[in-house]
């Protein structure tokens, strides 16, 4: 077992989880941000190389999607989420076709998942579409021996969903307490 590694990717999965604690989607995306590049080093470590690569791309998104409020991706919006939609599309399937890695797809679907989030203005919403990516994630860790972000993937799961409850309840449902 690569001790530094899971060192590594313990550290990465406490800022994921800590990132979706965030009320401020601003808070949400940096610690976001902060996670996936130590995940990435994990991943190298690993030798796990599609989640590297889908990482790489999910940081660059996230950069971008953090962004979105400035004049030229709010006129041009829609050409830039399909041109990140096709960087993380577009990696995983280089990066597939390269190392022949059948797991590849899951990380695809999971970043996919969770950069189209940061491109809604409602938190709410951002947390709905986060916590789909995560189960495949977790299945991409465990076959591929990151067991530390398999416990971060299902701890992520369970921070977005006290996150949701915390702060996505309606009002007559928080009344209903």
């Amino acid at each position: 077992m690569n001790y530094l590694a899971l060192a590594i990717g313990l550290l990465a999965v406490f800022f994921y989880m800590l990132g979706y604690l965030q009320k401020k989607k601003k808070n949400i995306l940096l610690l976001n941000l902060t996670s996936r590049l130590l995940y990435i080093l994990q991943y190298l470590l690993l030798g796990a190389f599609s989640g590297a690569v889908l990482d790489v791309a999910g940081a660059i998104s996230t950069v971008v999607a953090g962004r979105k409020n400035t004049p030229f991706i709010k006129k041009h919006l829609w050409i830039v989420i399909a041109a990140v939609n096709v960087l993380i599309l577009g990696s995983g399937i280089y990066v597939q076709i390269l190392t022949k890695d059948p797991l590849g797809v899951l990380p695809i679907v999971g970043v996919l998942c969770h950069i189209n989030a940061f491109w809604f203005e409602k938190e709410r919403n951002v947390r709905r579409l986060s916590i789909l990516g995560s189960p495949f994630w977790l299945a991409y860790n465990f076959l591929s021996g990151a067991y530390g972000s398999c416990v971060g993937d299902i701890l992520s799961m369970v921070s977005l969903g006290i996150s949701m409850y915390r702060y996505d309840r309606t009002p007559k449902m928080k009344e209903q307490e």
